[in-house]
């Protein structure tokens, strides 16, 4: 050492002289740089001059740092990165590295230089990494230190004499800031930080002090003057001045020197900080890297599933996979962070030291006066726990800390007393245990001296401190046996027996060679490595200790000296506190069961557990605890307080008051730092700690203990232990270099990693670890994009996360993690809960459950795919266990709402009948759905513990009361009075039909005329299906009350009763009388289900403001015409109509008249905004309303070009103008905005024509082109057949979402006939569908149950179909799905299976049906589509004995029962039905019904493919004969009234009953009239004749009475028509939609519209060509050939699906101007777009030009054209060959007159077309027709054999 000193690498004992010329390579050098540099600072400074008055030292400072100068640089240190390693943040002793290099020999020594070697090389990467960043580690923290200048100044600070910075001026300074309890003026906010001073920090202090604080003395002590100067001119700085002006400016330039110090403090140590931690960064990234794998090979990695990815993992195996993808982990909540200097050495096994501590005990008292009793690895361990405990001061000052509360055992806070302690420090002194954790043995022995003189057992007068601590001080033996265990009191002699010190060991040369001569003979590395000693005696000279001591200190050192000291003070002074000594002692490992410390800690757990009145249990608290100051301070040291408070975003605010450590226990550098007014991010806890010591303790165990385990699993615990070494030295210089947050964070991740080995202290976590982890999770979950990485996370650990949330019960992680379950693909949703652990399942559902209103789940809100979601994690769960049991399905009651029926249907029939699982499906019933209702009733009804239903008690029926609306009416029809009586409150709450509310009714109440207010609000809902007789009896005697007006509304609104039936005839008046105008809001909304039928005499009288509000309401149903033209033109002149308003307008579409559209404010078109608006208004209006409404979209935008007006315009517009502005290269040059668009199929032919004569189109990039690849053309498609990607085609093409082109799919058949190689399970099931029987046939079992599931979504596709595929199909899904039909029987569950098909099965399959099963079934069934085919097996199959047998027995309530389904009797079984059976009210509910189902998207399909037109007809008058006729032949024929037209319908009286109507009924049922449009023209007459009086005279007529009169318009004269005032189109489009008109009339019409208008027919533009309609038919042919070409190739768009009542000559007109070339050119020239654009008027053609036509050109004509051609021009156009290009939708168009007069070979080819090319079906189906068209069976029979015989060759 003597050498090292002597070459100058040592420091020397006195300082250094200035002019004494230093190395710059040597550390002392570099110091001594920077010291010259601060000098000259300071020196440029004194040079400036100063204002006198206003002289501020820090305002100096600030303006040489910031400005110019004479722009000379300033000087700069120099120096070397070998300065910076060797300083080691600032120490200037090198001693200690000297022990460090020798221990490192030592170790290298001891170590087998093989195993070590291969142990490194194993290793290398990781071992290489974790050096490399501890070096790195090192420079970094020097390197921001001395840039930043700061390496004296902290030097200074930490206590050493032998620093260029002196800081006894600053010491006295803080000394009389403190005891004027100092404020400074300004406080800084963080940067980004609100108005509001923040709360967190100790340093940013309230401006509290008074302005006479300042003029107090000055501090206590001799202060010299000019440390007096120094305090008054940064007093100035500091502190208000008194004066007024001069604060408030003396305030702002403090404010700016503040804040300028600060940003240069942040701009100099971006400067230097940023590269070094980034490379820091790098480094530890690299260690992290490493760690990993080392890591990952020795913790079980979970198994991977089928898919690769892993089913199960633990918690280990969730911290090592977040590690590896970027999750950051809070390693402190997690307890593996370094909070200090690490403790211990978990690594390591060590040799017993009793042989030393044997030879201690074996010396003296009077050789070592003071050493107590000692035991084993004290020495040791003793340095570590001075820092551990804050009973050890640090540093050269002695901080006891404040001893007013302590913590228990348990980690709870509250008051000790003080027996506790007393406890534990008699049982050290009388050796009932071996020594107090974290205290010295020479402590102990002071305070047992004084403990045994106080309780008598020795002489008081020996036991005083005085003379005992004097003579220890001076006791050389002392200081060389025990002083480094016990610095606590070498500080105490240096400081208070400072004479006695200075000559027992810095000024005794012989202390020091007795001192070298121990450490060399027991080569004991700390004797030269702790140079404590050496640097008390270097501060010794000059000091004046007890100036700076501490009040408390001041006392115990002056009770030292005396005998007043008692051994609770000496307690209260130098010992810890109770809780450290009853937790160091209890932690320890288990004592022997007899001992004392056994039976102690026994004690004090049971203590602890028995304290009920703990106020510091903080998960207990309330909000408002938190901010309540005291009980924070009462608490702060309760475990896990502070991270509860921190992981919390609420209380973030209180984390750094709770953080914040009492100013007593700060030492001097910690509290300068925190009375700085500039908010510095300076960790200043680990300020004045010293890492040296530790380092050297770790490198000598390592040189004398075994490493505990494998040695791969012990080499990286002990580089886990080195790395948080290196997180501690990094974390001393917190807060002053840049980036040193960030490459700590990356070091505790790998310190994370390494404590991953330990798998003991993963098996338990505390709560704020749980936390943590679902913290990190939820962040990591919230900011990742990569969904298969998320998926990953949640498939593999969402156990642990459950077990985590369930512990931490902590709703908001389960709310994150449901939210991304949801987002998952559902075969990952379901995988994840079957892979996991029944158990682990079974508590996160009934956690779920508990936590389910926290959650807060809003299914209206959700999304499909979430709610899909939803669907698929329930089946899981429900799946998961085979047996339910009612406790679990009582958890998974919150999925109730996403149960699917046959998941319902899997439970046990016993479980249902449960009462807890009745309640839960009763809490849960008002979010399920139907469906579910009706399965859970199933279900019930399937268990033999139910019963009959007569025998039901009360108590089960009010449990099930929300399935009672859903029991079938079989079942319903059987409960007794004695059963509904006291359920009659709750059924009028319910939502009873009309079937089952008339039972009750029927049952409970007998049926009188009077009824009172009272009995119809007692009666709730049921009042709804009282007798309307009853009710317009009432309506029309009695004023009516606004509730009763409500309630009957109501009725309507709900859709119980008819808004145009009966009940409506007396209702209406009743409510009109109310008026409208003095209604509140809630009140009109109320009424919302009648609002159309009050129509705009009720609703004209309100502001027009309010209408838009009450109208806008959504389901509001339609207005009638013209009360929507009244009602709209009213709010369009009164208000700025906008389009947001019209589109939230729907039910008064139908009123959109020019003028509307004219004054309406069109803005910017948005895309997501006001599609859905668009596509209703242009398909759902008519069609000359739709030509206005685009004519209205062209003139808002007529600047902009059409690819401008967003995508969900572009598919109405005319494929006329789409020619005029789309080519190839203009197409693909736009192909992202017209990809997407929603096609018309016509439109996507002709952009895919364009895009592929302009660009060869491939088979990828025909995947590009979106939505137009639905207009492939058959040659490409069949360019294709021989390539290698034709099955990946035909895949993409059967996918598209806008459908097959019949033509298309007709190819399609044709190649896969060709190639039977072919795999057809590639086809999508919307596609298979369509096949030839013959192919689906030959699809696989999967392919066949894919085409039955679309075909039960899509069921109206499937009516669309001929018959025969649909009979073939049911019968299919019959065989495929049927596993009953062993027992010759379709029996409940099948019927539940084919539901809607069951109709389309052939006669024998429908014998098989089980009518008990089916009983409960016919509910549904009347929603059934009824094929004319199948009736007759219907009506046989309901007429069955045990179902409802002959209908002359039937009663009221089974007509009720069956509906619509009465329509499948004959005749004659519906004229057997007895007429007081079908009475008004009962056929009203049947016809109600029926119009309903006729309005559904199957009823209308249903009706115009399924269903005979003329026999439903007839059966409808069947059913109304007892009601339109005398009930006897003798019995005038009645006359209807309104109420009577309304319960049926017009066309349903004969035109004499109608003319016998009063007036008022006929006005009153005016506009029901013109609704009807089934009327024959003798009815439209003579109502015509008796409303004429009302109308008189025409000329006056409004258009909104036109409108009113509908199709009684036709019967008007010619001349009426003229006079009528109809020039509005809004009015002629929609009598351009009427049918009737003679041809005279429809010239009169058009005649008068084009006068008044004063137009041409040349002049005739595209949108009165739309509205003209049927109309246009009333020009001349020579008219019609002076139309404009391109106007009416533009209006062919909306006149394609009219029937034109034309003349052959007039269409043919129209035709010849479509081909001209204004238009689409000629004939010959037109593709198939052109004539599917054109639709029916292709009809029109010429028979030259259609004879003409090729094969692409006739699969463009519509099959309704196909329909309306004459037939023998049919027969004569089209010839054998040209009927077989037909597609399966053309042939079957072809009518009965049609196929008459064809031959045989054009019969033959139109029947093959119709069955696909299918010999043997044709021949069957042409078996199966009329015996008019069977001519010929001979020939027609021999021609199908020879081709059937063809196709086998």
């Amino acid at each position: 050492m003597g050498s090292l000193k002597t070459l100058g690498f040592l420091p020397a004992r006195t300082r250094p002289s200035p002019q004494r010329p230093l190395d710059t390579h040597r550390l002392s050098g570099f110091l001594h740089n920077i010291s010259l540099y601060l000098q000259e600072m300071g020196a440029e400074l004194d040079e400036a001059p100063a204002d006198l008055d206003e002289e501020q030292l820090w305002a100096k400072v600030l303006q040489f740092l910031l400005s110019q100068g004479d722009g000379r640089p300033p000087p700069r240190p120099s120096f070397k990165v070998q300065d910076w390693f060797l300083s080691l943040r600032g120490s200037p002793h090198w001693d200690w590295l000297l022990g460090l290099l020798q221990a490192l020999l030592s170790l290298s020594q001891r170590q087998p230089h093989g195993s070590l070697l291969a142990l490194l090389s194993e290793n290398w990467r990781t071992v290489s990494a974790v050096l490399e960043a501890a070096l790195q580690a090192l420079v970094s923290g020097t390197y921001g230190q001395a840039s930043a200048g700061l390496q004296g100044f902290i030097c200074a600070l930490q206590g050493r004499s032998d620093c260029a910075f002196s800081v006894g001026w600053l010491q006295q300074l803080l000394g009389f800031l403190e005891t004027r309890s100092w404020k400074p003026v300004v406080s800084l906010h963080p940067s980004g930080g609100g108005a509001e001073p923040a709360r967190g920090s100790g340093r940013l202090k309230p401006f509290s002090l008074p302005p006479e604080a300042t003029k107090q003395g000055g501090p206590a002590g001799n202060a010299s003057e000019p440390a007096a100067a120094v305090q008054s001119s940064l007093l100035q700085a500091l502190y208000r001045s008194g004066g007024g002006e001069r604060a408030d400016s003396a305030a702002q330039e403090s404010l700016a020197l503040v804040q300028g110090l600060d940003g240069l403090r942040r701009g100099l140590l971006h400067r230097v900080g940023s590269s070094v931690y980034a490379n820091l960064r790098r480094k530890v990234s690299r260690v992290t890297m490493a760690m990993l794998d080392d890591v990952s090979s020795l913790v079980d990695a979970p198994q991977p599933g089928a898919r690769g990815r892993c089913s199960v993992g633990d918690l280990r195996q969730l911290i090592l996979w977040g590690v590896r993808h970027n999750v950051t982990w809070n390693a402190q909540a997690l307890g593996v962070s370094s909070q200090g200097l690490p403790s211990s050495l978990p690594f390591l096994s060590c040799p017993s030291t009793s042989g030393q501590d044997e030879e201690a005990s074996q010396r003296t008292p009077a050789q070592t006066p003071g050493t107590p009793r000692k035991s084993p690895s004290r020495a040791a361990s003793e340095p570590k726990r001075l820092h551990q405990h804050p009973a050890a001061p640090a540093g050269s000052r002695l901080d006891l800390p404040p001893r007013q509360r302590v913590v228990n055992g348990s980690g709870r806070q509250g008051e000790v007393e003080p027996f506790t302690s007393t406890e534990i420090l008699e049982a050290a002194c009388n050796d009932s245990i071996p020594g107090l954790t974290g205290v010295s043995n020479f402590t102990v022995f002071l305070y047992c001296k004084l403990f045994e003189g106080e309780n008598g057992s020795v002489n008081p007068t020996a036991a005083q401190m005085g003379p005992d601590l004097h003579a220890t001080c001076s006791d050389a033996a002392w200081y060389l046996s025990a002083a480094e265990d016990d610095f606590l009191w070498v500080h105490v002699c240096s400081e208070f027996f400072a004479h006695e010190f200075n000559n027992t060991v810095c000024a005794n040369t012989s202390f020091w060679l007795q001192r070298a001569q121990q450490a060399a003979s027991t080569k004991d590395q700390h004797l030269f490595t702790q140079t404590s000693i050496d640097e008390l005696c270097v501060q010794l000279p000059g000091q004046a200790a007890p100036a700076t001591a501490g009040p408390g200190l001041d006392d115990c050192v002056l009770q030292l000296g005396s005998s007043s000291l008692s051994a609770q003070a000496f307690r209260h002074c130098f010992m810890p506190n109770d809780s450290v000594l009853s937790s160091a002692l209890c932690a320890k490992e288990p004592h022997d069961p007899g001992s004392w410390a056994a039976a102690y800690c026994s004690k004090t757990l049971n203590a602890s557990r028995a304290d009920p009145a703990d106020p510091c249990q903080y998960r207990a608290w309330a909000a408002h605890d938190f901010a309540n100051a005291s009980l924070l301070e009462l608490c702060r040291q309760t475990q896990g307080l502070q991270e509860h408070v921190c992981l919390n975003a609420d209380l973030a605010a209180l984390c750094a008051d709770l953080r914040a450590e009492p100013a007593g226990r700060k030492c001097l550098l910690r509290r300068f730092f925190d009375m700085l007014p500039a908010p510095y991010a300076l960790d200043t806890a680990q300020l004045c700690a010293e890492p040296a010591p530790l380092l050297l303790d770790v490198i000598h165990k390592l040189s004398v203990c075994e490493v505990e385990g494998g040695q791969r699993e012990g080499l990286l615990v002990a580089l886990g232990y080195v790395l948080r070494v290196l997180d501690f030295l990094v974390g001393l210089s917190a807060g002053l270099e840049e980036g040193e947050g960030e490459a700590r964070q990356g070091l505790r991740q790998a310190i994370l990693l390494s404590s991953l080995l330990d798998n003991a202290s993963w098996a338990a976590l505390q709560p704020e670890a749980s936390t943590s982890v679902l913290h990190s999770v939820g962040v990591f979950l919230r900011r990742e994009r990569n969904a298969t990485l998320k998926e990953d996370l949640l498939s593999c650990f969402s156990p642990v996360l459950w077990d985590l949330i369930q512990r931490d019960d902590n709703s908001s992680a389960l709310r994150v993690l449901l939210q991304e379950y949801l987002q998952m693909p559902r075969d990952s949703i379901r995988t994840l809960v079957m892979s996991a652990e029944k158990d682990a399942v079974k508590r996160f559902i009934s956690h779920m459950h508990q936590s389910w209103d926290q959650l807060q789940v809003e299914t209206s809100q959700a999304s499909q795919k979430e709610l899909q979601a939803m669907e698929t994690m329930t089946a899981a769960f429900i799946h998961k266990f085979p047996r339910v049991t009612p406790e679990l399905f009582v958890d998974l009651s919150q999925f109730i709402p996403f149960m699917s029926v046959s998941d319902i249907m899997s439970f046990p029939a016993s479980l249902i009948v449960n009462d807890s699982v009745l309640t839960a499906i009763r809490d849960h019933s008002a979010d399920m759905k139907s469906l579910q209702k009706k399965a859970f009733v199933k279900r019930l009804l399937q268990s033999s513990a139910v019963g009959d239903v007569p025998s039901w008690p009360p108590y089960f029926l009010s449990s099930i009361l929300p399935l009672l609306p859903y029991l079938p009416v079989s079942h319903f029809q059987q409960l007794t009075s004695q059963q509904l009586t006291p359920l009659v409150a709750l059924l009028g709450n319910s939502s009873l039909d009309g079937v089952r509310g008339r039972h009750v009714l029927r049952t409970l109440v007998s049926e009188k005329e009077d009824l009172t207010s009272d009995d119809i609000q007692r009666l709730g809902g049921l009042a709804c299906f009282l007798d309307p007789v009853a009710l317009g009896h009432y309506l029309q005697s009695s004023p009516v009350s606004p509730a009763v007006c409500q309630q009957l509304a109501q009725c309507v609104s709900g859709g119980l009763v008819s808004a145009g039936g009966r009940l409506s005839a007396w209702l209406l008046p009743a409510v009109r009388a109310l008026n409208g105008s003095s209604m509140a809001p809630s009140d009109l909304s109320a009424l919302s289900g009648l609002l159309p039928q009050l129509g705009a005499s009720f609703l004209l009288s309100l502001p027009s403001q309010q209408l838009v509000e009450v109208l806008a309401q959504p389901g509001l149903r339609s207005f009638s015409p013209a009360q929507a033209f009244q009602i709209l033109s009213k709010i369009s002149k009164d208000t700025n109509l906008t389009l947001e308003q019209l589109c939230r307008l729907r039910p008064l579409h139908s009123g959109l008249s020019p003028a509307v559209l004219r004054d309406l404010r069109w803005p910017e078109i948005s895309e997501s905004a006001h599609c859905q608006c668009w596509r209703v208004l242009l398909t759902e209006l008519k069609p000359g309303q739709r030509a206005m409404v685009y004519d209205g979209v062209q003139e808002a935008f007529r600047l902009q070009n059409i690819t401008q007006r967003g995508t969900c315009l572009l598919p109405f517009v005319p494929l006329r103008e789409l020619m005029e502005v789309a080519d190839g290269e203009a197409i693909l040059r736009r192909i992202g905005l017209y990809r997407d668009a929603q096609w018309s199929p016509q439109q996507a032919q002709f952009l895919f024509k364009q895009i592929h004569q302009f660009k060869n189109i491939t088979h990828t990039s025909v995947r590009a082109l979106g939505h137009i690849s639905d207009g492939m053309s058959c040659d490409f498609l069949r360019s294709w057949t021989n390539h290698t990607h034709f099955a990946e085609l035909l895949k993409f093409v059967s996918d598209c979402p806008g459908g097959i082109r019949p033509s298309l799919q007709k190819c399609i058949i044709e190649e896969l006939r060709k190639r039977p190689d072919l795999d057809l399970s590639v086809l999508s099931s919307k596609f298979a569908v369509t096949l030839p029987v013959t192919m689906i046939e030959k699809l696989s079992n999967s392919s066949l149950r894919g085409i039955f599931n679309h075909i039960q979504a899509h069921f109206a596709d499937f009516l669309r179909l001929p018959h025969y595929k649909q009979t073939n199909l049911a019968e299919m899904a019959l065989t495929e799905l049927g596993s009953s039909l062993a027992k010759e029987e379709i029996d409940s569950s099948m019927l539940d299976l084919l539901g809607p098909l069951l109709t389309f099965l052939d006669r024998g399959s429908l014998s098989l049906v089980d009518r008990g099963a089916l009983a409960p079934r016919l509910e549904e069934m009347r929603n059934f589509c009824l094929p004319k085919e199948a009736l007759r097996d219907i009506s046989a199959l309901l007429t069955q004995k045990d179902l409802f047998g002959d209908p002359s027995k039937w009663q009221t309530g089974d007509v009720e029962h069956l509906g619509r389904l009465v329509f499948s009797l004959s005749t004659k079984q519906m004229n057997s039905i007895p007429l007081t059976v079908l009475n008004k009210d009962t056929v009203e509910q049947v016809l109600t019904g029926q119009r309903r189902w006729e309005d559904s998207s199957v009823g209308a399909v249903c009706r115009t493919r399924c269903m005979d037109e003329r026999r439903q007809r007839q059966q409808t008058q069947s059913l109304l004969r007892g009601i339109v006729k005398g009930r006897s032949r003798r019995a005038k024929m009645p006359v209807p009234s309104c109420a009577d037209i309304r319960g049926t319908f017009p066309s349903a009286w004969t035109s004499t009953q109608l003319g016998r109507m009063l007036l008022d009924d006929l006005r009153q049922c005016v506009e029901d009239f013109g609704g009807d449009m089934s009327l024959s023209p003798e009815q439209r007459r003579a109502l015509w004749v008796k409303l004429r009086q009302f109308f008189s005279p025409v000329r006056e007529v409004r258009a909104d009475q036109v409108l009113a009169l509908g199709s009684l318009v036709t019967e008007m004269g010619e001349r009426e028509l003229q006079d009528a005032d109809i020039t509005d189109l809004g009015v002629v489009a929609h009598l351009g939609t009427l049918t009737d008109w003679s041809p005279k009339k429809m010239r009169s019409v058009i005649l008068a519209v084009m006068m008044k208008r004063k137009l041409k027919v040349q002049q005739l533009s595209v949108t009165d060509l739309a509205a003209f309609g049927h109309l246009i038919c009333g020009l001349y042919p020579s008219e019609i050939k002076q139309l404009s070409p391109y106007n009416l190739s533009m209006a062919v768009l909306y006149l394609r699906e009219i029937a034109l009542p034309c003349t052959e000559q007039q269409m043919e007109a129209l035709t010849s101007r479509l081909s001209r070339p204004e238009a689409f050119g000629p004939v010959s020239a037109w593709g198939p777009e052109v004539f599917t654009e054109i639709g029916t008027l292709a009809a029109g053609l010429e028979d030259m030009v259609l004879s003409a036509l090729v094969q692409e050109q006739v699969e463009g004509i519509t099959p309704e054209a196909i329909g309306l051609m004459s037939p023998k021009k049919m027969a004569v156009v089209f010839g054998a060959v040209q009927l077989s290009w037909l597609s399966v939708e053309q042939a079957w168009a072809v009518t009965e007159e049609q196929w008459d007069e064809l031959d045989t070979d054009q019969r033959h080819a139109v029947g093959l077309a119709r069955y696909e090319g299918d010999v043997l079906l044709e021949m069957r189906g042409r078996s199966s027709a009329p015996a008019a068209v069977n001519t010929d069976c001979l020939a027609v029979g021999s021609l199908a054999l020879s081709l059937l015989l063809w196709q086998l060759i």
